[in-house]
């Protein structure tokens, strides 16, 4: 193997990770804003209210796991305190 075979190995595989990267963060964000918006049914008060708690909780990162649970539990409360 010569330097540029391996170069265009180390390449591809940089550019393959990165995007993976990139593809799973958008899809993670994707996943996130339909949770809020099945969450908020329309109403834009409290879908602007969810989007600032999770990106609250993201600054304090929190786990993924939690978050979805968390917004759930403030969607709730948004809903009795209304």
């Amino acid at each position: 193997m010569d330097a540029l075979s391996i170069g265009i190995i180390i390449f591809a595989t940089v550019t393959a990770l990165l995007f993976k990267f990139v593809l799973f963060r958008k899809i993670t964000n994707w996943m996130d804003q339909d949770l809020i918006k099945g969450l908020a049914g329309g109403n834009q008060k409290k879908l602007h209210y969810l989007n600032e708690q999770l990106a609250k909780m993201k600054t304090e990162k929190v786990k993924r796991k939690l978050q979805h649970q968390q917004l759930t539990e403030r969607a709730t409360e948004f809903e009795q305190n209304r």
